[in-house]
C-alpha cells in the first residue's frame, strides 16, 4: 500500500530527526511523547470525520468547546499509527483520545477504518 509519497514520508522524519539532533534522543522522546497528538496529527496521512464532540463543561463561551473527533492515520518516526483526536475549530488538534502504533501500514489502515 503506497499511502504517502516518499517525499512526504521524508518531510515527518526529518522533523523527528531534527528533534534528535537539537535535543538528543531521549528527551527527544519525551518531547514526541508529550505532544504526541501534535505530532501525529501533523503527520497524518489520512482522516476521517467521526462527528462532533460536546464537552459535558459549560462555562457559557461554546466556541472553546466546537470541537470534532478525527480518525487519523499517519506516519512518524518509523512508525504507522491510528488512533483518534479531538480538534478544534481551527484544525489544530486538542487532544489525543487514543493511538496504536504498527509497523506494517496494512495493519495500521485496518485499525484507521475500524476507528469510532
Amino acid at each position: 500500500m503506497n499511502i504517502m509519497s516518499k517525499m512526504e514520508m521524508g518531510r515527518c522524519e526529518a522533523l523527528v530527526d531534527a528533534l534528535r539532533a537539537e535535543l538528543g534522543g531521549v528527551l527527544a522522546e519525551r518531547v514526541i511523547e508529550a505532544e504526541a497528538a501534535d505530532f501525529l496529527w501533523e503527520s497524518r496521512v489520512r482522516e476521517r470525520y467521526l462527528g462532533q464532540h460536546f464537552d459535558a463543561i459549560n462555562d457559557g463561551n461554546l466556541s472553546s468547546h466546537d470541537v470534532s473527533r478525527i480518525a487519523f492515520l499517519s506516519f512518524l518516526d518509523g512508525r504507522w499509527h491510528a488512533g483518534i483526536c479531538l480538534v478544534d475549530g481551527e484544525g489544530s488538534a486538542a487532544e489525543l483520545l487514543w493511538k496504536r502504533s504498527f509497523l506494517s501500514s496494512d495493519e495500521a489502515e485496518i485499525a484507521f477504518i475500524q476507528a469510532r
